[in-house]
């Protein structure tokens, strides 16, 4: 940037031999060889870290594709296949082991579920009285308050608060004259979820009812033989039976209400064994089956499902996987080539981080496993320009027909290393255990009196409390501390203190020498281990960890261009400021030299003048 020539009229009294021009093209030619130089770099910097990016971002998206293929989730997905009568449907997770099963369904899991006799209105009242009834299910007993004015629908609503959603009562529109219907049917499946009524005979309210209470809603009842049984509130109560349909006289059929299903369990056959459950969805018969009860089957009928391994999506994980590959060597390609003809040079041209990544990675892709087995065998092979390609009919065969091997090839397993921490010496309950223990960094709060007993309420008693609850108060001290993960806690045969790691977790005890001593235990550190072992391409994916890891080959080059960037960026603003500076000076000297020469010049004028003046007054 040229200097400002408005500051003043510079070259003026040096006959423009000292002028803002001058000094421009002074400024203009040290910038292109200090300043320009370093615009060049800095701009090669952010290419380079850019072009960085885009490698990175594609070694990201392939190692995600490999981890796909090598990952045990990819191995451990099933599938369930069913024929025959369809009576069942079979889900599956992750994980569970392949087997067959027949399933017969000989009946199934229902609710309970009355209806009352017709009425005109939902807003039509049930009762000429206050009564007090009882509706019982799953061994509990509710009761249901009423009055001469409490409508159908307000009944419905009482029935639903008072038995906290385990009795469920709706309206009905079932059309004609007289088109609702008060439904009343359990929540739930299953025989232990009967509905019961009953007449309450003597209650603490003034509110009673009799065996004829009920027929407002068109339910009769054979007259119960009171018994005098008290419900859970202890009111005088009688059980009550609703009468046989048949047993009914013409009038009290023509607007009766009736049971409309009956609750009951549901019963099938596994494997020729019988099997009985509440519901129609039975989780826990095998370890992440979910089986679904649909109907009933006829006699000779039933349902085959076998649950294999499910080899869904596989194909797609190997094509995106030969996808990313493909689109990281030709980005890598073009990064680094070079023309001979035209010079010209791609961004990493010569750069070793970047041009070893094609070389690395081929001499996996093309390597053979310890059993002879190559991507070749799988239909996978590389092209002359090193890109991948699929023959999609051999890997289908292969994925369908030798998924063990497919699987050996591919896939890695992950083994852990699990430590325990043993207590060196029994654990004495007869005095307090009291203090604080720091297990893997989370500090526990132990107190077990003396006197300790599941249940007290504190208070010395001047016992020595039960072992067995003191030792099951520390364990599940440990147990249950939060934020404490994968360490278990238990008691060997002699009484010591046990701590088990899982999933390669370490063990880091911490805490007062003399508390830990009381728990037989010590300050100490255990290190777990977790290790992936296995599979053609675990080799593959440690390569892309060296690449793009935290400490990464391509991780520290980056770090190492930004740092770079940095200096270079520091490095011009100082010159830029140092020609800023040189220049202002420049131009500050040159303008005390301009009025200096001005000023001799204006001097020289007048001696001229008066040497000519004296000449022409001596002619």
């Amino acid at each position: 940037m040229a200097i400002n020539t408005e500051k003043s009229q510079l070259g003026v009294g040096s006959g423009n031999i000292l002028s803002w021009d001058t000094i421009d093209k002074l400024k203009e030619a040290d910038t292109k060889a200090l300043i320009t130089p370093l615009e060049t770099e800095i701009q090669s910097n952010l290419t380079k870290q850019k072009d960085l990016t885009a490698i990175t971002t594609l070694l990201s998206t392939f190692k995600s594709n490999v981890s796909n293929l090598t990952g045990d989730s990819t191995y451990l997905k099933r599938e369930a296949s069913t024929s025959g009568s369809g009576s069942v449907s079979v889900s599956v997770s992750s994980g569970v082991a392949e087997q067959e099963l027949n399933l017969s369904v000989e009946q199934l899991a229902s609710q309970d579920s009355f209806q009352s006799k017709k009425f005109s209105s939902r807003t039509d009242s049930v009762f000429t009285q206050d009564v007090s009834f009882g509706i019982s299910i799953g061994g509990k007993d509710y009761v249901i308050d009423a009055d001469s004015t409490t409508t159908l629908e307000q009944l419905a609503e009482k029935i639903n608060e008072a038995t906290d959603g385990k009795v469920q009562a709706k309206i009905l529109n079932v059309g004609g004259d007289e088109p609702f219907r008060l439904i009343i049917q359990s929540a739930e499946t299953g025989e232990a979820n009967k509905i019961g009524f009953y007449s309450i005979t003597n209650s603490s309210s003034s509110n009673t009812s009799s065996d004829s209470t009920l027929e407002a809603l068109g339910f009769y009842f054979d007259k119960s033989s009171g018994s005098g049984e008290k419900d859970s509130y202890g009111n005088e109560i009688n059980r009550l039976t609703l009468k046989d349909p048949n047993s009914l006289s013409d009038d009290q059929k023509k607007n009766a209400g009736s049971q409309i299903a009956t609750a009951q369990d549901a019963k099938f056959k596994y494997n020729g064994i019988d099997i009985t459950r509440s519901s129609n969805k039975v989780e826990d018969l095998i370890l992440g089956v979910s089986l679904t009860l649909n109907k009933v089957d006829k006699a000779g009928e039933s349902t085959n499902s076998s649950i294999k391994q499910s080899t869904e999506g596989i194909l797609e994980d190997i094509k995106a996987m030969v996808d990313s590959f493909n689109s990281l060597m030709n980005n890598i390609n073009e990064a680094t080539k070079y023309d001979s003809e035209t010079g010209l040079a791609g961004t990493f041209q010569g750069v070793r981080e970047i041009t070893s990544i094609s070389s690395d990675l081929n001499k996996i892709i093309n390597g053979v496993s310890s059993d002879g087995k190559s991507l070749a065998s799988f239909g996978i092979t590389i092209t002359e320009d090193g890109l991948l390609t699929i023959d999609s009919t051999k890997l289908n065969d292969m994925i369908t027909t030798n998924f063990d091997e497919f699987k050996n090839f591919f896939s890695s397993e992950t083994k852990f290393t699990n430590v325990t921490a043993r207590g060196d010496k029994k654990v004495e309950w007869g005095d307090e255990i009291k203090g604080k223990l720091t297990i893997n960094g989370v500090e526990i709060d132990i107190n077990i009196p003396k006197d300790y007993t599941a249940g007290s309420t504190g208070g010395s008693t001047g016992g020595t409390g039960d072992e067995k609850d003191k030792k099951n108060a520390l364990l599940k001290a440990i147990t249950n501390a939060s934020g404490l993960s994968n360490i278990s806690a238990s008691f060997d045969k002699d009484g010591k203190l046990v701590l088990k790691g899982s999933g390669g977790t370490n063990i880091e005890i911490k805490g007062d020498s003399t508390f830990l001593e009381s728990l037989g235990l010590k300050e100490q550190k255990l290190e777990g281990k977790t290790e992936v072992v296995g599979g053609f391409f675990k080799g593959l994916n440690d390569t892309l960890n060296g690449l793009i890891g935290t400490n990464g080959t391509l991780t520290k080059y980056g770090e190492s261009l930004t740092s770079s960037h940095k200096s270079l960026t520091e490095s011009k603003e100082k010159r830029q400021q140092e020609l800023d500076t040189k220049y202002t000076t420049m131009a500050e000297k040159w303008s005390q030299y301009d009025v200096l020469i001005s000023k001799l010049e204006t001097q020289m004028s007048t001696v001229t003048r008066m040497i000519e003046a004296a000449a022409n007054a001596n002619k």
